[in-house]
């Protein structure tokens, strides 16, 4: 790796510091037995759902679907698949789901520690987050991390999702930072790593998948603890 030290530093939230699978994970097997749904296998609802989901939040984040759409047809379809044709349960479940989501607090490993010994370089660190906003702000509240960042960028509220160098340039601008001295780090290649390459400063790509191929990003790595390499040091 190369021997930057990077002042300012632009996080994606989701399975870069929050560790969105095992939350909502654990989520969404409490919302079976919530709604009686126990029945169901918990580990083939929650792949099928992560799958419907995906393919959904790519038409929200394109805006072809509206978020409101969003949050009750990603259940919808995946109870279809289960011989469930409810419209009414599918949007009790939505709305339940974001209520609670907040609520589970695992982080990806080594955050914490990442996180503090930035924050005791003194390196100028922002949030950006192509999430709900009524749920990304309490995740960072409730998950103890809130406090390590300067200044948090919600795609809803700005206007512009990533990978939009709109929102890299607003973050950077939030903390005061220079591109030659600014990482983006984040684990979707397409809105963190390509947006941040748009946008013209140097990424950190977490990825636990080992690549086929040369993605190009500066930095490519599954440990956060890599990040301290290229900090300023105390």
């Amino acid at each position: 790796m190369l021997k930057k030290n990077y002042r300012y530093i632009l996080f994606d939230l989701d399975r870069t510091l929050w560790d969105f699978n095992s939350n909502a994970k654990n989520n969404i097997f409490s919302l079976l037995g919530t709604f009686k749904l126990s029945s169901i296998n918990k580990e083939l609802f929650y792949q099928r759902y992560e799958l419907v989901n995906h393919r959904l939040w790519a038409l929200y984040e394109k805006g072809e679907l509206p978020k409101e759409s969003l949050r009750w047809e990603r259940f919808h379809k995946t109870l279809l698949e289960f011989g469930h044709d409810n419209r009414e349960l599918a949007t009790d479940m939505g709305e339940e789901y974001l209520k609670s989501m907040p609520y589970q607090t695992i982080l990806m490993p080594y955050a914490l520690e990442v996180l503090t010994q930035l924050k005791r370089r003194e390196c100028k660190m922002a949030l950006i987050s192509n999430g709900f906003k009524e749920v990304q702000y309490k995740k960072i509240e409730n998950s103890g991390i809130g406090h390590f960042f300067d200044a948090v960028m919600i795609s809803e509220e700005q206007g512009v999702h990533k990978p939009s160098p709109i929102i890299f340039k607003r973050a950077l601008e939030s903390i005061n930072g220079v591109k030659s001295d600014s990482l983006m780090v984040g684990d979707d290649y397409a809105n963190d790593i390509e947006g941040a390459m748009i946008f013209g400063i140097d990424q950190f790509f977490y990825s636990s998948t080992p690549a086929p191929y040369e993605r190009g990003a500066t930095y490519e790595s599954g440990d956060l603890r890599d990040l301290l390499t290229f900090s300023p040091q105390q």
